[in-house]
């Protein structure tokens, strides 16, 4: 009865701590969820593609042909490249910002939405994912505030705390794209 009774209690702190906080009310010290748009902090451009991003993942693969006959059929796809990269950006609820410290971090999709495939030649094809600015996050991570002397978007006199979502220790920062390109906030 125990088992049962700890399974979905597992399984309700789950969906429980799925549930996003506004960003202006957000408990410090505590693993929270945020949805909002990204606002870049810096740029980094895709190899593959040369879009500004803050994000990017891609991969690149080379069709083989097969040398053995009935073996996988005529040939196969092998992996010549791929790379990652990340750097921290503005997470934006309508409430407040947060930045996001992408250390430890694991980037997924939502389900509804697929990696790019931009076309390259026809021997060889590519998969890319991005987070570009205005896209839809859901970032889950270890909330604590900091001092942010780099936001341009504060004014001379605005105050320089800001929420900080990172890793918590011995874990990974959960950034979900939920959806591409929503409108910038102002």
């Amino acid at each position: 009865m125990r088992l049962f009774l700890g399974f979905f209690a597992g399984a309700w702190l789950r969906v429980r701590s799925r549930q996003a906080v506004p960003i202006a009310r957000a408990p410090h010290h505590r693993l929270i969820t945020v949805r909002g748009v990204v606002v870049p902090r810096d740029l980094i451009g895709s190899p593959l593609t040369g879009e500004p991003c803050v994000y990017y993942r891609y991969s690149v693969e080379d069709w083989r042909e097969s040398r053995v006959l009935g073996v996988a059929g005529n040939g196969f796809w092998q992996l010549a490249e791929h790379d990652e990269a990340i750097v921290e950006f503005y997470v934006d609820d309508g409430t407040a910002r947060a930045i996001v410290a992408p250390v430890d971090a694991r980037v997924r999709t939502h389900r509804r939405l697929a990696e790019a495939t931009p076309e390259i030649h026809v021997q060889r094809r590519a998969h890319q994912l991005l987070i570009e600015p205005g896209d839809e996050v859901e970032v889950t991570g270890v909330a604590s505030e900091v001092a942010d002397l780099f936001d341009e978007s504060r004014g001379y006199r605005g105050g320089a705390q800001r929420l900080m979502l990172r890793a918590p220790a011995g874990g990974t920062l959960d950034i979900r794209v939920l959806r591409k390109r929503a409108p910038l906030p102002v």
